[in-house]
């Protein structure tokens, strides 16, 4: 039986959990940034609740004791390893040099310009404005990862900032421990000595930790390539191998070598040719979803008013730096010389916001500068930073993207897999009715054909590797996999379900009369037309007359008179404003929504 006290952190433990997934789901829902749901949360159970109750909800000492420490850096290896297997080096190719000047330009514009502010801006002593220039060089996968899926950006400005958010984060760790070993050497009268040492050692345990995770990755990859790890297990030890990883690394590189050493290992597994690196991706991130909630709720817990309070003054202008100054520059710096668009250059000189990781360092490092008198200020400055650039960046990413154009309305696009005869009449009428169509197909002969009706179209197989970075899936809301291959379909659903939800990818329904082949349940996209609504009947209704159609709903035409005028027609989609919706037996459009539909052989319909 459960002590009373155990009791309460149990329950304080399920307030925790329960809270941070209810932030993640409420905030896909309305689409907002997640960071600032749960920094209010932590608010709200921490500094709020101690405020009224006198007591806080959500103690982070209390709750974990003295594991809270080793729980923040683990929890922090495993989310830059969950970062390092996003990053996948053919993609890194489109975007080569610029990502290398943008890196650099982050670790070596944005800490000197950082550290000058903090110095004589925001009147902080050189030790805490070294660390800080450091800390804030990290831009946080946390916070862009999600951002970029939200806003759906272009690819060439959506992959910069990508990379450049989970690179940067282990470098700007590194650099950050790199300067606080440092600062402390420089009042010495041997400070040039010993500032050549930690140089070599910093240079030195970086690439032993860099060899370290390669080489355990590749291991792992050879384990899991030749089936030497069960099925039902693979996460689980990759889960455990990260944690290894990761301790093994801070015993001879320090807590920046480990998170180092677990980076590369993601990038090392998602570079090799490995078919159960997917599986492993998807647990990882759901994982780390759980993980970075309960995380970042229970450091902003930690915050006192009387620290937020202290922002007042120079240390909130020198947070408007960061935001106003220091990024630009960074921005402008990394683009020189560089072919991206002008347009491309203003978001990425602006689209910069911090998160987890920064917060963390900033807990883990504050203890060390107590050889300053304002390193109390070190905390609250990392999360004045965090809430500024989330609130700014997180809320204007997607107008701004889409004011530059590069960013397209959401619910909008549709990618069509299969360019048969009656697929590109029925893209031309998507089209037409203001949807963006992409039409791909493996076929030349097809696409060719597409491309003279004037359609947008991808050659080349979607479940390849190079077509994520072929095709423009910033543009996508939907997928419709049209082919005769039942099991073609299927695969194309069970590839893009993930990335835009299983209610987004549509399939034909399969029959056992088509090829004999019958799709189970929880391979297939979604159907919501009815059974009738088959790959062979809508080709046959085309070959024998059918014809695709474009209708515009009205008072002078409303909805029950063109399903009256066309009987046997299959309704499939409507484009109400600029939203391209799928049309189900029950829905009924509004005045104003523009019906694609299958029209019954010999039946005679008015359109506009």
């Amino acid at each position: 039986m459960l002590l009373a006290e155990d009791h309460n952190k149990l329950f304080l433990l399920v307030i925790l959990i329960g809270a941070g997934v209810g932030a993640q789901w409420l905030a896909s829902r309305l689409r907002f940034p997640v960071i600032l749901l749960l920094l209010a949360l932590g608010v709200i159970l921490g500094p709020v609740s101690e405020l009224v109750l006198e007591k806080k909800l959500i103690d982070s000492v209390d709750l974990f004791g003295g594991l809270f420490q080793p729980f923040v850096h683990l929890a922090v290896a495993v989310v830059l390893f969950e970062g390092g297997l996003t990053l996948n080096l053919k993609e890194a190719r489109t975007v080569g040099k610029t990502l290398a000047r943008l890196i650099l330009s982050g670790l070596i514009v944005g800490f000197a310009l950082t550290t000058l502010a903090a110095s004589f801006v925001g009147g902080l002593d050189f030790g805490t404005s070294c660390v800080l220039g450091a800390i804030l060089v990290v831009t946080g996968p946390t916070v862009i990862l999600p951002l970029l899926r939200g806003a759906r950006i272009a690819s060439r400005p959506a992959t910069l900032l990508k990379w450049e958010g989970i690179v940067n984060d282990p470098l700007g760790v590194l650099l950050a421990l790199f300067v606080v070993q440092t600062v402390g050497v420089l009042d010495n009268e041997r400070a040039s000595y010993e500032f050549v040492e930690q140089i070599i050692s910093f240079v030195g345990t970086s690439a032993i930790a860099s060899m370290f995770g390669a080489l355990f990755g590749y291991v792992l990859h050879r384990a899991l390539d030749k089936g030497w790890i069960a099925e039902h297990i693979k996460s689980p030890v990759i889960f455990a191998s990260v944690l290894v990883v990761y301790a093994v690394s801070t015993t001879f590189a320090f807590e920046s070598g480990g998170l180092l050493a677990v980076t590369v290992m993601g990038i090392v597994l998602t570079n090799v040719d490995n078919a159960h690196i997917e599986d492993v991706r998807r647990f990882k991130e759901q994982f780390s979803t759980i993980l970075l909630s309960a995380l970042f709720i229970l450091l902003s817990a930690q915050l006192k008013f009387e620290e937020l309070e202290s922002l007042i003054g120079a240390p909130l202008l020198f947070i408007l730096l960061v935001v106003f100054v220091v990024r630009p520059a960074v921005g402008f710096v990394a683009c020189l010389g560089s072919d991206l668009s002008w347009r491309e250059r203003i978001l990425i000189g602006w689209i910069a916001p911090r998160g987890v990781v920064a917060a963390a360092m900033a807990g883990a490092i504050a203890p060390e500068l107590a050889m300053w008198d304002d390193h109390a200020l070190l905390v609250p400055i990392i999360f004045g930073v965090i809430i500024m650039t989330v609130l700014l960046h997180g809320l204007s990413l997607g107008p701004l993207a889409r004011r530059l154009g590069l960013a397209h309305e959401e619910g909008n696009g549709i990618l069509v897999v299969g360019a048969s005869m009656w697929a590109v009449s029925m893209c031309q009428h998507l089209a037409q009715a203001g949807a963006n169509v992409i039409l791909a197909d493996t076929r030349y002969r097809f696409v060719s054909r597409a491309r003279l009706e004037g359609l947008e179209v991808h050659h080349g197989d979607v479940l390849e590797e190079e077509a994520a970075m072929e095709l423009p899936m910033e543009r996508v809301s939907w997928v419709f996999a049209a082919t005769d291959e039942d099991a073609y379909n299927s695969l194309v659903c069970l590839r893009f379900g993930p990335e835009l939800g299983r209610e987004q990818v549509l399939q034909l329904t399969t029959t056992v009369g088509e090829g004999g082949k019958e799709a189970a349940l929880q391979m297939m996209g979604r159907n919501p037309w009815g059974e009738e609504a088959t790959h062979r009947e809508i080709t046959s209704r085309f070959w024998r007359g059918a014809m695709f159609k474009t209708t515009t709903i009205s008072d002078s035409f409303p909805w029950e008179d063109l399903k009256a005028n066309n009987p046997g027609s299959m309704f499939l989609f409507c484009v109400i404003g600029r939203r391209l919706q799928v049309l189900t037996s029950n829905q009924v459009p509004p005045n104003g929504a523009k019906v694609i539909f299958l029209a019954a052989p010999a039946v005679v319909t008015t359109t506009t």
